[in-house]
């Protein structure tokens, strides 16, 4: 069997298409605008709440505005120039009139009500109608539309939020009681609270349901045709979006974070496609972002690694707002001059993040992203789930931001890795809970040296730590600093005889008035420990240095973790003069080296603006084999070089937005 996947260049475009969009439609211009952008696939609007074709199902709502050219003739015209088509579908709400005849379907909040959204009824996953009907949907389409190249369903799961964001809660509906109580014997849950038993079965019922159903999903529709391509199982999908409501910081790394985490290792075998959506948000969804976010965002895409992916509601022709239009053609059409530079290349990575699901926002997380990004540290992302199935022998380091409870098996795998020599890093409460989410009097791993959690304090604010001139051995940014600030979290612990420790806490003290701050007590309490651990070691960070950078940025804090990252892991800068501002990855394959460069420079408060230039931009990666070429794809000619001593040396003679060098050897 052709997996297409593998084999067509990713360059995707949705056009989320409304109800009247199918009023005008024209599907040769519908072609032409995808052909514009160098297009290989379009996500269309399909089936679910509403149906862009004619349907025969009773309880599949019917677009009243099917008039000009059919869904079927634009998936067709599509494939003859060679574009593929994915139907996007969304079964996660029906119609107010479909509800009516079938309330046994609908999600339900803890006092019984169902979640209305204009017309629009929340379904649980767990009804008839995600359970056995939409099965019968997905089998009149892809008849009636057998041209078709796979499958994405959008809201798959259990979601509680609606279009304004607000949260309704757990789903209450008389399916979730009865499977709860089949499965585990409980009532459903009250609330969301890890210390209440129920809810800490009812994540794992969630889980649980969940994978079945997609799994059921999956065997359905490859049953159907095995060259059909399934989000979550032959490629995955991710956004990088804004929203009015959103707290800030902005993230500024959300697209290449995003790739990352879907990639992983390389291993999993999945296509990365995040989407770079178009909207400022679900109350505007007219207006776009703009040109300068969009560039950054698909270049960041490719610089890790991942497939072009854009986003945008309407058609391309009626768009009224095409503001983003020139910096996602710019992108998509580099990438189709040079598809066979970035075919098959893996990621030249020496550390490894977990990341605890695909839309985790933690700050933790972002906070480690941001440090090994900015110091110019290769690095992989990966869930938890797949670092089971991954190697995980070519990374000197493995980092685990707060998380406190990690799959069956991981636990002893990362233990693993440490006696092999890698080095474990944990920061916060990181593993202090099982892979079912019981609370343990010690982290379930074994390289971090942890004897006992003692307790774990939430307010410690004006508590620091107090580096002497043993410390700044390790922590070598602390010139004219002797203290660190660590925010409100600290784990207090009982470590194993033999673990290193530096820093000591200092007690909180009064933040006022002025002449009363002062400390007088220094603990014997260490603020970060190392443990040897087999050939390798498990290094504890009792606090969020992570949350404090990401949410503040301070240097104190970069210090900090720039320490834990070159001298507790013994990782390398690939960059060391080069400004922060300026991402890095370095990818390979067989006698080819392609070095990626994103300039974030313009990502100013809360605006993107064109990024300022670089001179100069150096970067000394290893290189063995002997050199045949290296050239610039942005500046023919804009890239020196020197080769001696098993180093390359790059120096871009000006960086604009991004550029690739590519490098072949013998």
């Amino acid at each position: 069997m052709i997996k297409w996947w593998k084999e067509t260049p990713w360059r995707m475009i949705q056009t989320n298409l409304r109800e009247i969009d199918m009023l005008d439609m024209d599907a040769d211009r519908f072609v032409e605008d995808l052909r514009s952008f160098g297009a290989t696939i379009c996500l269309l609007n399909t089936a679910g709440i509403i149906a862009s074709y004619k349907t025969e199902l009773a309880y599949h709502y019917q677009s009243p505005y099917l008039q000009e050219d059919s869904l079927e003739t634009v998936v067709d015209k599509c494939r003859e120039v060679g574009i593929r088509v994915i139907a996007r579908t969304d079964f996660s709400k029906v119609r107010r009139e479909i509800y009516e005849q079938h309330p046994e379907w609908a999600y339900r909040t803890k006092e019984g009500r169902i979640v209305d959204y204009r017309g629009n009824v929340h379904l649980c996953p767990n009804g008839a109608y995600q359970q056995e009907y939409m099965f019968n949907i997905i089998a009149e389409f892809m008849e009636k539309l057998p041209l078709l190249d796979g499958l994405f369903c959008n809201f798959a799961g259990f979601y509680a939020n609606d279009y304004d964001h607000k949260d309704h809660g757990l789903c209450y509906c008389d399916n979730c009681k009865k499977r709860f109580k089949a499965e585990y014997g409980l009532e459903l849950p009250s609330a969301a609270d890890l210390n209440d038993p129920a809810y800490r079965k009812h994540r794992l019922f969630i889980q649980s349901c969940t994978r079945k159903h997609n799994d059921r999903i999956h065997t359905f529709l490859k049953g159907i045709r095995p060259d059909l391509a399934m989000q979550g199982f032959d490629y995955v999908r991710l956004e990088s979006n804004t929203e009015y409501s959103r707290p800030l910081p902005y993230w500024q790394y959300s697209a290449a974070s995003n790739t990352r985490v879907i990639r992983g290792t390389g291993e999993v075998g999945v296509i990365p496609s995040n989407s770079s959506v178009d909207f400022i948000g679900f109350q505007a969804r007219h207006i776009s972002v703009g040109c300068q976010l969009h560039e950054l965002r698909l270049w960041q895409n490719l610089a890790n690694l991942g497939g072009l992916d854009f986003f945008i509601m309407g058609r391309l022709d009626n768009k009224d707002d095409r503001s983003g239009f020139s910096a996602a053609k710019k992108v998509f059409h580099f990438h189709k001059a040079h598809e066979s530079v970035f075919a098959g290349l893996k990621s030249r990575a020496e550390a490894l993040v977990l990341r605890t699901g695909h839309w985790s926002d933690a700050a933790e997380e972002r906070g480690w992203i941001r440090a090994l990004s900015e110091n110019h540290i290769l690095f992989d992302e990966i869930l938890p789930e797949d670092a089971l199935q991954s190697s995980l022998d070519k990374y000197k380091a493995v980092i685990v931001p707060d998380q406190q409870y990690l799959p069956e098996g991981l636990p002893e795998k990362l233990d693993a890795f440490a006696k092999a020599g890698g080095v474990v890093v944990c920061t916060g409460e990181s593993t202090l809970r099982d892979h079912e989410y019981e609370m343990r009097e010690a982290p379930t791993l074994e390289c971090l040296g942890v004897e006992k959690v003692r307790y774990i304090s939430n307010d410690i604010l004006t508590a620091i730590l107090k580096l002497d001139g043993e410390d700044k051995k390790i922590f070598t940014d602390f010139h004219d600093a002797d203290l660190v600030g660590i925010g409100e979290k600290f784990i207090f612990t009982d470590l194993k005889e033999g673990a290193e420790t530096w820093m000591r806490y200092v007690l909180p003290h009064s933040a006022g008035p002025p002449e009363l701050v002062y400390y007088t007590k220094v603990s014997n309490i260490h603020g970060v420990s190392k443990y040897s651990f087999g050939k390798g070691a498990g290094v504890m960070v009792p606090w969020l240095a992570g949350k404090l950078f990401y949410q503040c940025g301070y240097p104190n804090t970069m210090s900090f973790m720039t320490g834990v990252l070159k001298g507790l892991c013994g990782l390398t800068s690939i960059a060391p003069d080069l400004t922060p501002m300026v991402e890095v990855t370095v990818s390979d394959k067989p006698r080819q080296t392609v070095v990626q460069f994103v300039n974030t420079s313009g990502h100013f408060g809360t605006s993107y603006y064109a990024p300022l230039p670089v001179c100069d931009a150096q970067v000394i990666i290893p290189l063995d084999a002997p050199l045949k070429s290296v050239r610039s794809l942005m500046e023919p000619g804009g890239v020196s070089h020197s080769h001696e001593k098993g180093f390359l040396r790059l120096t871009l003679k000006k960086l604009g937005v991004y550029e690739a060098v590519v490098v072949e050897t013998e």
